[in-house]
């Protein structure tokens, strides 16, 4: 009879131990998807992708150095290096803005290890030595995904983009 409760008492502290899991799951979920927890991670990944459109849209020689340190918290490395090459001639010759930038933020699911992010944004694009200057409307779609508690840009497309050019 011993063996017999012994037995029935480890089942017990089993159920018990996985309802207990069950619930801090259930738990994080609540907290991660109240009004609450889904606007903090709504403004996380819109600060995150206004850090990423910063860093790889916006080129000039001032800055160079903290963009590309802010975009190693954001950026894969492959993105990376895309944006931040070795060479930072093209820094000298152009200067770049953006402005007008809106972001779309695919709707958040708990235990979600991928979010798409579309940005829109007016993008100028400043010659130096002529002063010519190409301005574009860009819809960019980043691709985040969450790496421990973070997450990072691991592809990003132009979908679209729309520009002229004005000669001063």
């Amino acid at each position: 009879q011993n063996r017999s409760e012994a037995e029935e008492m480890k089942k017990v502290e089993e159920e018990n131990l996985e309802l207990k899991k069950k619930n801090e799951n259930l738990q994080t979920r609540v907290e991660m998807f109240s009004p609450t927890g889904r606007e903090e991670h709504y403004n996380t990944m819109v600060k995150d992708a206004k850090t990423f459109v910063n860093s790889a849209y916006v080129q000039q020689k001032e800055g160079y150095e903290e963009r590309k340190e802010r975009a190693k918290n954001i950026m894969s490395r492959d993105l990376l290096e895309r944006y931040f090459p070795a060479d930072t001639t093209y820094q000298e010759q152009v200067k770049t803005r953006i402005s007008n930038d809106q972001y779309f933020i695919q709707e958040l699911r708990p235990d979600q290890m991928t979010i798409d992010v579309i940005v829109k944004f007016q993008h100028e694009l400043e010659y130096i030595s002529t002063g010519n200057v190409d301005k574009s409307e860009i819809f960019a779609l980043i691709k985040f995904k969450k790496e421990g508690d973070k997450w990072v840009a691991k592809e990003v497309q132009d979908v679209d983009a729309d520009s002229h050019t004005l000669v001063n």
